[in-house]
């Protein structure tokens, strides 16, 4: 009776290929348009906090050109995502099970790999960029401490972000919702903690950033490892295949 249970939870839980389409079709769609808000409010509260509470300077700091570095970044790599999600999303139609687990896992180890490329870059090259782009010396300082700080948290970042493509891929767009709230509840409680109540200022509101993103990506790992369906992720199971990442 159990297995019956569970086969039927997952039929349901993949049905965006039954029923009528265009109900289906935007049951999936309101989560990922929700998620897209929610995960531009991460800086936007940020901002908010700390001009409320820093000043004029930390807010040109969080929501000028650090926050278009910060965009263009995570921008580079949902679309890798996507292109993740639409990978694994034909194999799971096509209950190539085998496929499916060598894609979730190559997935996961890309975003990895990627991360900690993206994060040497990003504490190396913060000020560079910023220059590059025209910030003032007046915002300088803490322009770079907050971006270098928000790059020592990129790979819990993009985890998440490729985590959630793969619960999409399998026709589940309700949950990667769920987490990405849940972390930004989180970043406007440590916002307001480290910012207001230990005066952390500009690295206060970073922490916060990356401590709840780091939330996020541990809900979606937690999910990965505890189903019992093709997609599950092994962790000893890590590595990447080359024709998959091509």
């Amino acid at each position: 009776m159990s297995r019956q249970k569970s086969a039927a939870g997952a039929a349901n839980r993949h049905s965006i290929t039954e029923g009528v389409i265009w109900q289906q079709l935007l049951l999936f769609f309101f989560p990922i348009l929700f998620g897209t808000f929610f995960q531009q409010l991460y800086n936007t509260v940020d901002a908010v906090v700390v001009g409320q509470f820093v000043g004029t300077e930390a807010l040109a700091a969080v929501g000028g050109t650090t926050a278009t570095l910060v965009n263009l970044f995570v921008g580079f790599f949902t679309g890798l995502a996507s292109g993740a999600t639409v990978t694994i999303s034909q194999f799971f139609g096509a209950k190539q099970d085998d496929m499916v687990s060598q894609s979730v896992h190559t997935a996961i180890a890309f975003s990895i790999a990627v991360g900690a490329v993206m994060m040497a870059v990003g504490l190396l090259g913060a000020p560079f960029a910023l220059r590059a782009m025209g910030t003032p010396e007046s915002v300088m300082d803490y322009a770079t401490t907050y971006l270098r700080i928000y790059f020592i948290g990129i790979i819990p970042n993009l985890i998440y972000n490729m985590g959630a493509g793969i619960l999409r891929a399998i026709g589940d767009s309700r949950r990667p919702l769920l987490f990405l709230i849940a972390g930004c509840f989180t970043n406007i409680v440590l916002d307001l903690l480290f910012v207001v109540k230990l005066g952390m200022e500009v690295a206060g509101a970073a922490w916060a950033t990356i401590i709840s993103q780091a939330v996020s990506a541990i809900l979606v790992i937690l999910v990965l490892t505890k189903t019992s369906e093709s997609y599950k992720l092994h962790l000893k199971k890590l590595r990447m295949d080359k024709t998959l990442v091509r």
